[in-house]
């Protein structure tokens, strides 16, 4: 176990290293979203594909049941252990899971984890961590930077990163297992499905996002957009931003906003940019709002995030190594 691993190492190496400043009282538990190229909000172009104008749509009577049949999600985490010098060493944990939905109950078709350090090989020498048997990831950022440009915080910013990369990679990973597996129904992919092109070309593949730090279209439009009533979508459009992994996209709401905030219950859709994709644009807004039931509380995100998703993430979150299990291994070092 790695933990164990970096807990020897850090017994050893404490006394005699004064450089090295061990983090033992952690902040507290998080699961990190996928972080986004660009964290500030921000406008993105988009071409219209349904209609000439963004229109809201009704999406029709609602169905019984819904299509989808396999539900992908993972987790990540990420938290200081130590400095050297001043350069962070960040424990990140990262884990990822295909759960079906055969007659009302939930199964595993798939997972996967990773455990390591992420560090920026440029600032600090990984040799001996790998000596001692710990796996790491480099953090290092793409663009050079001077000696004088970094501070502590912005070299945790590129280990988040680097963590959020290696879930990705690992939902990418899960997704073509389950394309290749040829299992009938449809996956429903939390987050994006462009990060990588088989997954985002794939008929039966729907990947929706529930947070929206991207928004597309001129101010006007996105006035149609937040006004969209619960059992409505926009118009398909395709991002300008996913021109190498092409997508239509439209926005759906799921339940009611009055007295809430514009986005309550508001998700964005990606599907092949394709025209079967058009033939089931509505049926598939229908199938969301099949799944958002039942609720998916206690989740702060309960009204964009259905629930079959929430039992993704808490069976991942049952296997993780827990805060306490980490904080305990660093709390020994001071005795």
């Amino acid at each position: 176990m790695l933990l164990t691993s970096l807990a020897q190492y850090l017994r050893r190496k404490t006394a005699a290293d004064p450089a090295l400043h061990v983090v033992s009282s952690l902040a507290g538990e998080r699961d990190m979203p996928v972080l986004q190229a660009e964290t500030e909000p921000h406008v993105a172009r988009a071409e219209l594909i349904e209609g000439k104008e963004l229109q809201a749509i009704a999406i029709g009577a609602e169905r019984e049941s819904s299509g989808f049949t396999a539900f992908l999600d993972g987790i990540q985490r990420g938290q200081v252990v130590f400095y050297r010098d001043l350069v962070p060493v960040v424990y990140g944990y990262t884990a990822a899971v295909v759960r079906e939905r055969r007659d009302r109950r939930m199964s595993t078709a798939g997972q996967a984890a990773s455990e390591r350090l992420y560090l920026p090989y440029d600032w600090l020498d990984p040799s001996e961590l790998e000596a001692a048997g710990i796996a790491t990831v480099d953090s290092s950022p793409k663009r050079q930077l001077d000696q004088d440009e970094i501070h502590p915080l912005m070299l945790k910013h590129f280990a988040d990163q680097a963590i959020a990369k290696t879930r990705r990679d690992l939902e990418t990973r899960l997704a073509q297992e389950w394309m290749d597996s040829k299992r009938e129904g449809w996956l429903y992919l939390d987050g994006s499905t462009t990060s990588a092109q088989d997954v985002a070309q794939h008929p039966r593949v729907v990947g929706i996002i529930k947070s929206h730090q991207t928004q597309y279209f001129p101010l006007q439009e996105q006035r149609k957009i937040l006004a969209l009533r619960a059992g409505e979508r926009s118009s398909v459009f395709q991002p300008a931003s996913r021109e190498f992994t092409p997508v239509y996209s439209w926005y759906v709401r799921l339940r009611p906003y009055a007295g809430q905030d514009l986005y309550f219950g508001l998700v964005r859709v990606e599907a092949p940019a394709t025209e079967e994709t058009m033939r089931h644009v509505d049926e598939l807004s229908r199938w969301l709002l099949v799944e958002t039931q039942p609720l998916a509380l206690p989740d702060g995100r309960w009204d964009r995030m259905i629930y079959p998703i929430r039992d993704c993430e808490e069976y991942l979150r049952s296997r993780a190594p827990t805060h306490v299990a980490l904080q305990g291994l660093l709390e020994a070092l001071k005795g």
